[in-house]
């Protein structure tokens, strides 16, 4: 009986490796996604990009494009007269190179729709040597009878648009809001199904610096066709036009996860908001260095924010015996008595602290005993 589906020995199935239009970050041939709120500067970067392309000029962290390459701009809340061609043209675009769709006061005219204008936009991919398509934002493109939270609906409405960009070498980039919940694990975040991430081979989230607003930082969610990239920042520069263009500054130390971890009450900065919950967790004295990084995951602190709030406020690290074993243990040194944990106690010789359940276990038999 013959499946009702196509199978290949993988011994017929010819490797490819792939190709990238800007490596770790946009595949040629593959969907990517771009996540942000709507003030981070989503738009900027897609036009920024484009223009990039349209030019052949090098990408943000320095590899060049091999060739120029068209753009077809999918827009469903920027209009082109007035937004969309000003940034670009304060980008640098080869507007040639630049296709657009997008709402007009001039015109009723009807937007897209996936799947339903797929060949339309094919032809229009080959006709015009489009490299890069954005669609802008994913959501306003996807017909009523495809909904955004159900996970086979998505899988769906994206599977012909994911074999379109196969069939053209081109990439797709979809562009989506963050939802409103929160949460310090950006995988989550994207608006809509968790399918729609599951689909994506790369997903990229754009937000501004926890510490500095005006720098908008460029990190990777997820890739799993390529190694990780570093996280990059812009900033937003004047122009003679007036119109603010893409300014790259280079890598920034900030992950995807450090981010999405939104502070709590709304308006203070993550790390503000760890370096308080740090002073309050060492307050009654000297806790293991797991336990500390444990439970700031678990409230929505990222480790690096951890280890940066933990040298701001110079916390100190010592490794304390515990039989064979050893424990750090992290002590506040504004905190009395928790200067120096082990420091006033002379040398010791093996006590037997075997079986110390915990570092408070620890100190309360050393303090116990008699020398």
């Amino acid at each position: 009986m013959s499946p009702p589906f196509t199978v290949q020995s993988c011994a017929h199935i010819r490797p490819e490796p792939v190709e990238w239009l800007w490596p770790s970050r946009l595949a040629r041939g593959r969907l990517a996604i771009l996540d942000g709120n709507p003030d981070a500067g989503k738009t900027f970067l897609a036009l920024d990009l484009a223009a990039r392309l349209s030019r052949g000029g090098p990408l943000p962290d320095g590899p060049a494009l091999d060739r120029p390459a068209g753009t077809l701009y999918l827009s469903a809340e920027d209009e082109a007269a007035d937004t969309l061609r000003p940034r670009a043209e304060a980008a640098g675009a080869d507007l040639a190179k630049l296709l657009i769709a997008a709402p007009s006061r001039d015109a009723d005219a009807p937007l897209p729709r996936l799947p339903d204008d797929l060949p339309a936009i094919e032809d229009l991919v080959r006709r015009h040597g489009v490299g890069l398509v954005v669609v802008d934002p994913l959501a306003a493109f996807l017909p009523p009878a495809v909904s955004a939270h159900c996970d086979p609906s998505v899988r769906r409405a994206l599977r012909p648009l994911a074999a379109l960009a196969a069939r053209c070498r081109c990439t797709v980039l979809l562009i989506r809001h963050l939802n409103k919940y929160g949460g310090p694990q950006s995988l989550y975040r994207g608006l809509g199904s968790i399918g729609v991430t599951g689909v994506i081979r790369t997903v990229l989230l754009l937000a501004r610096h926890p510490d500095d607003p005006d720098l908008r930082v460029l990190a990777q969610t997820k890739v799993n066709i390529g190694p990780r990239a570093p996280s990059l920042g812009f900033r937003l520069r004047p122009t003679a036009a007036g119109v603010p263009a893409v300014e790259w500054v280079g890598s920034v130390d900030l992950a995807a996860d450090e981010l999405c971890a939104t502070a709590e009450p709304i308006g203070r900065r993550p790390r503000e908001r760890a370096a308080e919950w740090l002073r309050t967790e060492l307050a009654n004295g000297p806790r293991k260095a797991s336990e500390l990084i444990a439970a700031a995951a678990k409230v929505g602190i990222a480790d690096r924010t951890l280890d940066r709030v933990k040298k701001d406020l110079g916390v100190k690290s010592e490794r304390v015996q515990n039989g064979d074993n050893g424990e750090w243990v992290w002590s506040d040194p504004t905190v009395r008595g928790s200067s120096g944990v082990l420091e006033d106690l002379p040398p010791l010789p093996d006590l037997g602290l075997d079986g110390c359940g915990s570092v408070e276990d620890l100190l309360a038999r050393l303090r116990g005993m008699e020398y």
